[in-house]
């Protein structure tokens, strides 16, 4: 694979173009100058909070560094991408009502929409998501503004549940201004509900960007104020319950980026605390934030690979069995985790394994894995550590729609 696309070559044309050296980078953005070195050589994975870190100290967006979007042009463009401008319009008619022209139905028939919309998220089919989410953005924004007061709970969920997956897709696609919207609309429709379930849903959505941009500790303050308002006693109030547990695994994962690895592990312990008084995996039961058993034990694993602990990360993996159940409803979540788990065998030599790791995230969600940028920094890393063709990987790479150079 060559490395032209890389994003070690990209922070280095940066770097230079800055007349910036390596040593002078590495300490504006707080990493080791061996760390940039090897990144810039393509012998290392460019982390998210590393590449977060170097984006700040150069002045660029993050996604200037990893090359996203993804395959927009040349002989296997990414049909999402075609999605995006009317999804983009969509979104500007946030405030406007019924001088749209559009047919008002009954918002149970929008709810429905919006649980197929949560459902084809959850199953990688993306394309199909962006498609279809533009004229039912629209028609629920009028709905908004132009139901009767006994309606508009209803209407709230069911956008709130439209607008968690038009976040999930732009984000996964590398629309980091769309992203951005979206977690603006979610603010605007949790300040109309006025429920602090909803409120704290739009915390924990607007701290994907605060990762993306590395604002860890402003992210956690954020998560902290929310558990404070939340009150998950309630047993008529069983979503309080799962929103606490999923703010916990959020702040987790936002505690290993930011280096305070003890932290993380207590954010686990207590969502897993949480998840012990939900019963059964009760994954996806509400506005599509998973949280579950299952889940919990999937963030235990991220968070240790997040904070850099590769033998931990892949103890913890050795011991995590996914039911049949789990895979058919979240194979998002299920080949996540093993995109997560292939960076923490690559850590320890274990190539071999790590492209297993990669194929079985294929096999679950191809979609997701073929966008993310830990599968392509994976996999750049391993062509560079075989020094002669490997099959399997020049297949793995070619479906990724990059050439190889052995």
């Amino acid at each position: 694979m060559t490395d032209d696309d890389s994003i070690g070559r990209r922070i280095a044309h940066h770097r230079k173009a800055r007349g910036v050296t390596q040593i002078a980078l590495a300490q504006d953005a707080g990493v080791s100058a061996s760390l940039l070195r090897k990144m810039e050589q393509g012998s290392r994975i460019a982390s998210q909070p590393v590449v977060a870190a170097l984006a700040r100290a150069l002045h660029v967006d993050s996604t200037t560094l990893t090359g996203q979007p993804y395959d927009r042009e040349g002989p296997r463009p990414d049909r999402v991408h075609t999605a995006m401008p009317d999804l983009r319009r969509a979104l500007a008619y946030w405030d406007l009502s019924s001088e749209l022209g559009t047919v008002p139905r009954q918002p149970a028939e929008l709810a429905r929409d919006a649980a197929e919309i949560a459902t084809l998220y959850q199953l990688d089919r993306n394309f199909e998501v962006a498609q279809r989410l533009p004229p039912l953005l629209i028609e629920a924004f009028a709905m908004v503004h132009d139901s009767a007061e006994d309606q508009r709970d209803v209407l709230f969920d069911a956008l709130t549940g439209m607008f968690y997956a038009a976040h999930a897709v732009t984000y996964q696609a590398g629309y980091e201004d769309l992203s951005t919207i979206v977690e603006d609309r979610i603010a605007w429709i949790a300040t109309q509900s006025g429920d602090p379930v909803m409120k704290a849903f739009a915390s924990w959505v607007r701290t994907t960007s605060l990762m993306r941009l590395g604002a860890y500790d402003a992210g956690l303050r954020i998560l902290e104020k929310s558990l404070a308002e939340v009150d998950p006693g309630s047993q008529e109030r069983p979503a309080a319950l799962r929103m606490v547990g999923s703010l916990h695994l959020r702040s987790a994962i936002l505690a290993a980026r930011a280096n305070r690895a003890d932290d993380a592990v207590a954010h686990v312990a207590e969502a897993r605390q949480a998840a012990s008084h939900t019963g059964a995996d009760t994954d996806n039961d509400w506005r599509n934030l998973a949280f579950g058993r299952t889940n919990v034990e999937i963030h235990a694993v991220a968070s240790a690979v997040e904070s850099g602990d590769g033998p931990r990360a892949l103890a913890l993996a050795d011991d995590l069995r996914f039911s049949d159940d789990v895979v058919r409803r979240l194979p998002i979540r299920v080949g996540h985790h093993h995109m997560d788990v292939a960076r923490a065998q690559l850590w320890q030599g274990r190539t071999d394994s790590a492209l297993l790791s990669l194929e079985k995230a294929k096999k679950l969600a191809p979609q997701q894995t073929r966008r993310h940028p830990t599968t392509r920094e994976v996999t750049r890393v391993l062509v560079r550590a075989h020094r002669r063709a490997n099959e399997p990987l020049a297949r793995f790479s070619a479906w990724l729609g990059s050439d190889l150079d052995w």
